[in-house]
């Protein structure tokens, strides 16, 4: 069931799991899609395409920015990406943060029997943690998760192993207890780095951007949210 790059297909049964959000925990795009083309037309600018915003929606907001914006307009300072744009992308996003964004397929079962099980639970994500916390309060499994990190909760964020070590130290775990699961190549490195089992999510965006997640040096390739689970609890 479990498609590994390296290891036997044999249940881990780590004692903490620790997420990803943005492609891993939750399908966030349409969301961050809807803000990023939101700001284009208030700029005067055409909204993108869904398929080109994917190929930026993991990369932060002025580079989502960046492609609906001319090139000539960026240099010249007539579009302030840095500035008035990415500012009305944030506020809009926060406004609107948990429109369509859902857990995706299986996860919100996972969260539960991870619970039972009495794993711990934690998000370190690259995202703004005021962003992060208002977005995960519209989920029950809130609650549940022990430690929840963003980009600015620590000096340095993934790909860095700080967030990783930091969340390890609160729950008290070994790195060799933990698994970190991530659709994106920042992830894996972050997660190597910190020695912890690492995970890449291959039902996230991380593909589009980063290339084939079988030269990420995962420890594991897991298709489905059905695999993480079999890889977590062994069911």
């Amino acid at each position: 069931m479990l498609n590994s790059s390296l290891s036997p297909l044999h249940p881990l049964k780590p004692r903490a799991v620790i997420f990803d959000l943005d492609g891993t925990l939750l399908d966030t795009a349409p969301d961050i899609i809807a803000a990023c083309n939101a700001t284009l037309e208030h700029f005067g600018y055409a909204p993108i395409s869904e398929e080109l915003a994917r190929s930026r929606v993991t990369s932060g907001m002025r580079l989502m920015l960046k492609l609906g914006v001319p090139e000539a307009d960026v240099a010249s300072g007539k579009a302030d990406i840095e500035g008035t744009m990415r500012d009305y992308f944030a506020q809009y996003y926060t406004s609107h943060i948990c429109v369509h964004t859902k857990p995706f397929a299986g996860m919100l079962e996972l969260l539960h029997e991870l619970k039972q099980h009495e794993v711990h639970l934690a998000v370190v994500t690259n995202k703004y943690e005021h962003m992060t916390h208002e977005l995960l309060q519209h989920f029950a499994f809130y609650q549940d998760l022990e430690v929840i990190l963003g980009c600015d909760s620590i000096q340095n964020s993934k790909p860095h192993p700080e967030p990783i070590l930091k969340t390890l130290e609160h729950l008290k775990v070994a790195p060799y207890e933990a698994l970190y699961v991530g659709d994106h190549l920042n992830d894996i490195v972050a997660a190597n780095c910190a020695k912890v089992y690492s995970a890449a999510a291959l039902w996230g965006y991380g593909a589009r951007e980063c290339g084939d997640p079988r030269s990420w040096h995962a420890k594991f390739l897991l298709p489905s949210v059905a695999d993480l689970c079999y890889l977590c609890l062994g069911e």
